[in-house]
């Protein structure tokens, strides 16, 4: 049995560590479940996870990749559980207001609309596509941060994020009315494109 004190500080550094990331984490899971729910248990489940598994991380990545890493492997797991189709009404986000017909509420009107499509085509995407892509270009993680959270060769990943892109803009162009000015891909830099 572990002392007393000893599983005081282990908690304490458990907390002091993880406690930072909790809200990524959950993001993480909640773009990875597509609703609330889901996302929240799964959070609660790599958190526990990682809690158990905090004595035997050995620090060769960082701590925030390795907490990715659970995180994202605890989603891919309830998604293969769960094997039926992720609905894109789960998505669907309640009323639209429109407080005075002012262009600037139909404007927003249209980003809620626009949001509300990426998070549908993002369900759209196999799931290990949409750890990838999710891992880069939302949670910011460099390619080889999500290589070692995702326990892929950096290649892989590479293609898979590249895959993941083109899919989205591919089912994004279904709605040209609201993204036929996107250009680019989510996540590339704009001085990609410039001269």
């Amino acid at each position: 049995m572990i002392p007393t004190r000893h599983r005081d500080e282990i908690i304490a550094d458990f907390e002091a560590q993880a406690l930072p990331l909790e809200r990524q984490i959950y993001f993480v899971c909640l773009n990875m479940m597509g609703n609330r729910e889901d996302a929240e248990d799964c959070a609660q489940e790599a958190m526990l996870k990682a809690f158990g598994a905090f004595s035997r991380f050995e620090g060769r990545s960082k701590f925030s990749t390795w907490l990715y890493s659970i995180a994202t492997n605890v989603c891919l797991d309830a998604l293969r559980k769960r094997k039926e189709a992720l609905s894109l009404d789960m998505m669907r986000e309640s009323g639209w207001e429109v407080p005075d017909g002012a262009p600037e509420a139909y404007e927003r009107l249209e980003e809620k609309e626009r949001r509300r499509l990426l998070k549908a085509a993002l369900l759209e995407l196999p799931p290990d596509f949409r750890a990838a892509l999710i891992l880069i270009d939302m949670q910011g993680l460099s390619y080889q941060q999500a290589a070692e959270a995702l326990a892929l060769p950096l290649g892989t990943v590479k293609s898979r994020v590249s895959r993941a892109r083109n899919m989205v803009m591919k089912i994004l162009s279904r709605q040209p009315e609201l993204f036929s000015h996107t250009s680019r891909h989510m996540g590339e830099r704009r001085e990609n494109h410039e001269s």
